[in-house]
């Protein structure tokens, strides 16, 4: 197969699955690991994608990875994040919980907590949460969105607004140190900035996919997160980025119990 040939074969399945791993494609394509990183090289030079550890996402601010995909990928990454955020959780807390794939997580490590109350816009997030009888959940109104089940716009807003909790766990689309914590959604993205805002705490749930990306509307600066829980194939250059400004970030390793997910 020709190199341009090759390389369409990345591109088409960048744009069906918005991010590619480098194994896959190699057996795909039939050919070795170290051809394939020079495709993501040359493709990455032309802004076309963006290379992440074991391979590569599509390059476009306002093309949101569809949540079937996002919740299949980088699954061990996530347990273990989502698993790591809940520790940081009392008896006794009001927090909020995001939408995203990573917060969803969390709901399954929150079974031991006594007298907790979690306010959220997720669908997802209050139906795994309605299992658990000793925890108060608060759902927003809103309007609907398909596939993501989540809720905005101003009767969300307005459900939230005489709301005030100790923590605030969020999702993340994009993490960069210039355009801060960003997302795809900006109704979605109001909700957020109103509850980090409200929160006595921070806390950004990021995958190592998200480091160095930009999505296209704006939650936050960096700075407004008091810390970030991502996984260790996360840029250490970033990482020490981060933390050189004050901010505090975890670093969870993937365990068995989160490999068994």
């Amino acid at each position: 197969m020709l190199q341009e040939q090759r390389q369409q074969r990345i591109m088409d399945e960048l744009r069906d699955k918005q991010s590619v791993r480098i194994a896959p494609l190699c057996e795909k394509l039939g050919v070795t690991r170290e051809t394939i990183r020079r495709d993501l090289h040359e493709l990455e030079k032309k802004g076309l994608l963006k290379k992440v550890h074991g391979g590569a996402i599509l390059k476009k601010t306002n093309v949101e990875p569809p949540y079937a995909h996002r919740s299949e990928s980088n699954n061990e990454e996530k347990h273990a994040i989502a698993k790591r955020a809940a520790a940081y959780v009392d008896n006794g807390d009001a927090i909020y919980i995001d939408i995203g794939t990573s917060t969803l997580y969390m709901t399954e490590y929150l079974g031991d907590k006594q007298n907790l109350t979690v306010v959220t816009n997720a669908l997802m997030v209050a139906y795994e949460l309605s299992k658990y009888p000793q925890i108060k959940v608060i759902l927003s109104g809103g309007e609907l969105r398909s596939g993501e089940l989540s809720l905005s716009g101003a009767i969300a807003r307005k459900s939230f607004e005489d709301l005030y909790i100790d923590k605030a766990f969020i999702g993340v689309g994009g993490l960069s140190l210039e355009t801060g914590i960003t997302d795809y959604h900006v109704g979605e993205s109001e909700i957020r900035k109103m509850m980090l805002n409200k929160a006595m705490e921070t806390y950004a749930l990021a995958d190592y996919s998200k480091f160095d990306v930009t999505a296209f509307t704006k939650a936050c600066e960096v700075q407004e997160i008091d810390r970030i829980i991502t996984d260790t194939k996360a840029p250490s250059s970033m990482v020490k980025a981060l933390q050189e400004q004050g901010i505090t970030v975890d670093c969870v390793e993937v365990d068995a119990a989160d490999e068994a997910q």
